[in-house]
């Protein structure tokens, strides 16, 4: 502002964009909050959220936000990916080897078992700046809901693909992993 130097923020924009929005959340974390503590806690999901971001940067992924015990990241948004589905799955692959190595760690130190569950859903989202304030840059829609769905009924340990998401992937086996 010219009159009192207040910062002026551009009006929020958000787009449509196919993407593959990524949800992987810690099986039982209740349990494991009873078990080691609020602090012992904080120190395991700062090191899981941290392992699985960088997972996600690899991969070119966006991490959308920390859900207190996991994460939902987008894979096409802000930048578009032509392949967002198959990093997106080869991401949700080296989350759960991440947290694997984690549990691991957990399980000597703690004695409490570490999972993730991880769904992942493709399709059109609307992604840009949600509201007023710091809220930041998010996907909302449809296909959010339904990649928590996936994340839902995925068992422990292991990753559950939509529809949408098998048809994008389908042959990509055969391509290898994309140039990053």
């Amino acid at each position: 502002c010219n009159r009192c130097g207040t910062p002026v923020r551009p009006p929020a924009t958000a787009e449509y964009k196919q993407v593959t929005v990524l949800f992987a959340d810690v099986v039982h974390s209740m349990e494991i909050a009873a078990a080691v503590g609020a602090e012992r806690l904080r120190e395991i999901m700062a090191d899981l959220v941290n392992r699985c971001a960088a997972v996600v940067e690899r991969y070119g992924g966006t991490v959308d936000k920390f859900t207190g015990d996991g994460i939902m990241a987008v894979f096409g948004a802000p930048v578009a990916l032509e392949d967002h589905a198959v990093r997106a799955c080869l991401a949700a692959l080296g989350v759960q080897e991440e947290a694997k190595r984690l549990a691991a760690d957990v399980q000597d130190r703690d004695g409490v078992e570490l999972e993730l569950r991880i769904g992942l859903n493709s399709g059109q989202v609307i992604a840009g700046e949600i509201g007023s304030g710091a809220f930041g840059y998010t996907a909302v829609g449809e296909q959010v809901g339904m990649a928590q769905r996936m994340e839902s009924v995925a068992p422990p340990g292991g990753v559950m693909l939509s529809t949408s998401t098998a048809r994008l992937v389908e042959g990509a086996a055969a391509l290898g992993e994309p140039e990053m």
